[in-house]
């Protein structure tokens, strides 16, 4: 190529490229405002719902939320899926939109029987072998007892939402899907306060709840459907005809192993708390596990961006794969500027938090907590920091679909991270448990980021035939 065609190609270029860039920015932001909002708005209504529910109403609401939010791992990783097969089918030209039904069509008729079938069996289970808390009545027992009847039909209608949220994600669809989950997640917290203004009972908090995902999934139903062309009744008749085992197999040998790494990450970040309950103290728990808790929000920040980035490179991906071998190399450059742009962002805020800590637990909790956590706390920035970071690699690789390398390494870290785990508490205390999730981190970072830098040199499409 001739120097000025050379520049022609350039030039050319250049304003798609340009047009890319502010996509993906604004598919960022529009990211991080749905989870950043909704997360204030349930942080507000705590001092509320604390006035006008109780402390242990409020304790058995939020043990609500956290079994409902814990039972979206029966997603199966089917969500994601959805997400790299659209990506990449949209990649390489579907024009008619017959296997992205089929992909839509598996993954939600297989959700919603399994959300179903999840819900009969635990309303049997209640049924049968009572609710699983200690509580002060027996009349707030029967209270608590149909509340949670209230809540199990939200699960086929949480695990419904993954496969249509994953659709979407997949079409790019990012700034229309956050501002579907913005007022969702605000209305998931304002209607359990309305409820308990005008009765305690748990009762209407749970009907709340229900009626809010139930909208939630009907909207995301209706424009996935129209976006098909299709009426709401068709596009079910549609989806079912369309459900593939061939193509169930390819989501679930992908989903499978997004949920081994979903299942194993939560034991990887509870076992040192054990491990301190165990080897020190029960108190010596809150002592790590508030200043944890704060600072692990960290990623989200960089996890916003990953939600964008993942249907970008598996397109990318599909096209290297393909017929665009130049999609590689602009793959490899959009995780390498994504990565220090996010280390940048991340060590700003690492660096104010680190410096900021010390009077900024005194002011909330006290000098004598913060004489205690401030060590840990600041531990745990830097610990945090390289993880969110090490989200970029993890997206690209699941982008590229070496999902199995990623769940293969989480399983293998878990054993010497225990082990790590425990030595560094019974010589160091709870810093030493601050410590061992800091190098778990840098070493978590470091194979991440080698195992992208293998998988650059062999493109391939994240759901295979």
């Amino acid at each position: 190529m001739s120097g000025f065609a050379c520049c022609q190609h350039l030039t050319a270029q250049t304003p798609v490229a340009a047009n890319s860039s502010r996509r993906l920015f604004s598919s960022a932001v529009w990211s991080l405002m749905g989870t950043v909002v909704p997360m204030l708005a349930a942080l507000a209504a705590v001092p509320w719902l604390m006035r006008y529910l109780g402390q242990e109403r409020l304790g058995i609401l939020s043990l609500v939320w956290v079994v409902v939010g814990y039972f979206s791992f029966l997603d199966m990783g089917l969500g994601r899926a959805v997400t790299v097969a659209v990506a990449a089918l949209r990649a390489n030209g579907d024009q008619t939109g017959a296997d992205e039904r089929h992909v839509l069509g598996s993954a939600s008729a297989l959700l919603f029987g399994v959300g179903l079938g999840a819900a009969v069996a635990m309303a049997a289970a209640i049924a049968l072998l009572g609710i699983p808390f200690q509580l002060s009545s027996s009349k707030l027992s029967d209270e608590v007892t149909l509340a949670l009847f209230w809540t199990l039909p939200s699960l086929p209608l949480l695990l419904l939402s993954s496969s249509l949220r994953g659709q979407l994600e997949g079409a790019g669809a990012f700034k229309l899907l956050n501002m579907i989950r913005i007022p969702t997640g605000i209305l998931l917290v304002v209607g359990p306060c309305l409820s308990a203004f005008f009765t305690p009972s748990l009762v209407g908090s749970c009907i709340s709840i229900f009626i809010v995902r139930a909208v939630h999934m009907a909207v995301l139903w209706r424009i996935v459907a129209q976006q098909a062309g299709y009426g709401s009744w068709a596009f079910a008749a549609t989806l079912l005809r369309a459900a593939s085992l061939p193509w169930l197999r390819r989501l679930l040998t992908f989903g499978g192993w997004v949920t081994v790494s979903n299942v194993v990450g939560p034991i990887i970040v509870y076992v040192d708390r054990f491990v301190i309950g165990v080897t020190l103290a029960a108190s010596a728990v809150t002592v790590y596990a508030v200043p944890f808790d704060l600072v692990s929000r960290l990623p989200v920040l960089v996890a916003a961006l990953c939600s964008v980035l993942l249907p970008e490179l598996t397109r990318l991906a599909s096209l290297a794969a393909s017929a665009d071998p130049d999609a590689g190399e602009r793959a490899r450059r959009l995780v390498k500027k994504s990565g220090w742009l996010s280390a940048i962002v991340v060590a700003l805020i690492v660096i104010i938090g680190c410096w900021a800590t010390p009077w900024a637990l005194t002011i909330w909790l006290g000098q004598a907590f913060a004489a205690s956590s401030t060590a840990v706390t600041q531990l745990l920035l830097l610990a945090f920091g390289v993880n969110a970071v090490a989200q970029i690699p993890f997206t690209a690789l699941q982008a590229v679909g070496r999902v199995k390398a990623v769940a293969l390494l989480h399983c293998a870290e878990l054993l010497p991270y225990a082990v790590l785990v425990f030595f560094a508490i019974s010589w160091l205390g709870i810093v030493g448990a601050a410590w061992a999730w800091l190098l778990r981190s840098i070493v978590d970072y470091i194979v991440l980021a080698w195992l992208w830098h293998v998988a650059q040199g062999h493109p391939a499409s994240a759901i295979k035939s």
